[in-house]
């Protein structure tokens, strides 16, 4: 690439780190409770893991974005400097953009991931990746669980990210993930912050009309819950079920009564209920009985 190439891609770089960054940022912000909880929170709903979601982001995630051609595609002649961020957003509304694409890519190597070696590239970006991990899950010169040399280079096998945010969420008196909280770190990126705070704003008015207003302003029965079942099913997977748990903690009426209902009209079952809303059914059972919701 020429001189000019090489600014206008490293311009593209910035552009992109950033609203990645800041999105994912602000929608794990949106979804995190500001009550004090009823039991343990969802490692991901909370402050800490945000900090270690950027750095994620930054050292084993946004690399991998940038190195797949489709992503690199995009550069092209735009002026990145001035217009970047509203170009990107254009890209970033179609859903099948090279972006998420490359995205969902990066995740899903590194939630199973084995082994970090310099296989596939050259030894300074995997090196960095290597240590960063080490330092970051407290694995520097450790060997134990599934980790183990490697016969070819003699570095650590590590396990996926999964296994090691799990085992940090439990050092940490946080809930550990499930396998499938993949969903979650894929899906943060794909949902525009004002859509989560339109979503929040939305069930807080109906949550005032139902519960704290009387006579002719006093919205039905049941609006309520109608509205957290419309984005609980809208958001994507999980993002959904963390908006419900944050206005279970948040939202004085949606007592313990409350959210036994929803989950029973969520879900056929309970086996289905903890399934397909894992967290939110593990929260209810610690929730204190109160007075009953009126059936």
């Amino acid at each position: 690439m020429t001189a000019n190439e090489n600014e206008r891609f490293d311009q593209f770089a910035a552009v992109l780190l950033t609203e990645l960054l800041d999105r994912t940022r602000k929608n794990m912000e949106l979804l995190s409770p500001e009550q004090q909880p009823a039991s343990l929170l969802p490692f991901a709903l909370t402050p800490a893991f945000q900090d270690l979601y950027a750095e994620v982001v930054r050292v084993g995630i946004f690399p991998v974005v940038l190195s797949r051609r489709p992503v690199r595609a995009i550069v092209g002649d735009v002026d990145w400097a001035q217009e970047g961020r509203e170009y990107l957003l254009t890209v970033l509304d179609d859903r099948s953009n090279p972006i998420f694409t490359a995205w969902d890519y990066a995740w899903d190597a590194l939630w199973d991931e084995r082994r970090v070696t310099v296989e596939g590239g050259t030894g300074a970006a995997p090196a960095k990746k290597k240590g960063f991990f080490s330092s970051l899950f407290g694995r520097r010169g450790k060997n134990k669980g599934n980790e183990k040399p490697s016969e070819e280079t003699g570095e650590s096998v590590l396990a996926g990210l999964y296994t090691m945010l799990g085992e940090l969420a439990e050092k940490r008196g946080f809930l550990p993930l499930f396998p499938d909280d993949l969903k979650v770190m894929k899906g943060l990126v794909r949902v525009k912050p004002p859509r989560i705070f339109q979503a929040w704003k939305e069930i807080n008015q109906y949550h005032h009309q139902e519960f704290l207003l009387s006579g002719l302003d006093q919205a039905k029965p049941g609006v309520t819950s109608e509205c957290l079942q419309k984005w609980h099913y809208t958001l994507p997977d999980r993002i959904g079920e963390f908006l419900v748990l944050k206005a279970a903690v948040d939202l004085e009426h949606l007592n313990k009564a409350f959210i036994g209902k929803y989950i029973r009209q969520s879900a056929r079952t309970q086996e289905e209920a903890e399934k397909n809303m894992p967290y939110l059914a593990i929260y209810w059972k610690s929730m204190r009985n109160q007075a009953t919701v009126p059936a």
